[in-house]
């Protein structure tokens, strides 16, 4: 029987990691804390070692940059290292890897991640990130982002920060005796899928942002609500030349005056909307300039802390969480961001 837990106490701002996940199913909260430690560690090797092009690619065909593959061999490391991972897959490795032996078929947690997003803005100096999704059981195909159980975002800027969507009873007190992590994923699931049907996203998870401090993750602040605001990031802006609502929209953004936030990195553009409380992150398409973002380790992961904020994510006919996630490399457009400024992007988001 899977523990019961009292409300929820807000746990302080400063309060270490640990602290903050108190109340977590075990096996979850070692795979969160796997992710901080390999970010931890990514974030020393951006800020001390150089990369350069790799000469290679990655399973999608996509260049490399060895700043790609260091990244990757440090999440992995630590994702091997806990015994709650049952596989991983990543963007620059596709195939669905197994990885605690200790895990049977079906059982465990399966992590999805991007181990540095914004790549292509790397060498600008600019800053990048890595985005994880955590779903139960062996894998994540077959399930849609709203069966996520977790999902962390890092940005790795002049600080190094963890932004953390886990399930809102990891803040309270466990009582009773915990089940093993093994069947405590499926249980973790059902947790979560009765909270979303009694209320939404962001009643059934927190939202929490950690900075990394003398090696030490520590809470700054939790994100509740995402508010209208007049910041918009628009992506893959060459769309907008066969697009003729997303040049419509683009207009339309310049007349009312709205403060363009765009960086060319996915984390660090969608941070910037959550840090400010609100905007909007739209990337649509058009025949000549097709959707690049994937479903199963860029999308779902960040539209659900999106939702989980008090936000939205669409891709023209509804929420991107609701997608099932079928093929490792399956693309989406998408819209994340306040609600009222996502609704000027569905347009925009159908017109291609």
């Amino acid at each position: 029987m899977a523990a019961t837990a009292t409300a929820a106490a807000p746990v302080a701002v400063g309060a270490e990691l640990e602290k903050a996940l108190e109340g977590l199913e075990s096996g979850l909260a070692s795979v969160v804390q796997s992710i901080a430690s390999s970010v931890a560690e990514i974030s020393a090797s951006l800020r001390t070692m150089e990369f350069d092009e790799a000469g290679s690619t990655n399973s999608f065909g996509d260049d490399q940059l060895q700043a790609d593959i260091h990244a990757d061999e440090i999440i992995f490391k630590h994702l091997r290292s806990c015994p709650a991972v049952a596989s991983a897959s990543s963007e620059e490795q596709s195939d669905i890897l197994p990885m605690s032996q200790q895990q049977q078929p079906g059982q465990g947690y399966s992590v999805a991640f991007d181990p540095l997003d914004g790549s292509s803005i790397f060498d600008a100096n600019f800053a990048v990130g890595s985005i994880f999704g955590v779903w139960p059981g062996s894998t994540p195909l077959g399930q849609t982002g709203r069966d996520q159980v977790a999902a962390a975002y890092s940005v790795y800027g002049p600080r190094t920060l963890l932004v953390l969507a886990v399930p809102s009873g990891s803040r309270a007190a466990a009582g009773g005796s915990q089940p093993q992590h093994c069947d405590a994923a499926q249980q973790q699931q059902q947790d979560g899928q009765q909270q979303q049907q009694h209320g939404s996203i962001s009643e059934a998870f927190d939202v929490l942002e950690f900075v990394l401090s003398d090696r030490r993750w520590r809470l700054r602040r939790v994100h509740t609500k995402l508010g209208d605001k007049n910041n918009v990031a628009p992506a893959n802006i060459r769309a907008a030349a066969g697009n003729e609502a997303y040049q419509q929209l683009l207009h339309a953004w310049i007349t009312n005056g709205c403060k363009l936030r765009y960086s060319g990195g996915m984390v660090p553009d969608v941070h910037h909307m959550l840090a400010k409380g609100g905007g909007v992150f739209c990337n649509p398409k058009s025949a000549t300039a097709p959707a690049k973002l994937r479903l199963l380790y860029e999308c779902a992961p960040v539209a659900l802390v999106v939702e989980a904020a008090g936000g939205v994510s669409h891709d023209g006919q509804g929420s991107i969480l609701d997608l099932v996630i079928n093929d490792t490399g399956a693309r989406s457009i998408i819209a994340l961001g306040s609600a009222p400024q996502v609704a000027q992007c569905l347009d925009a988001m159908r017109g291609a």
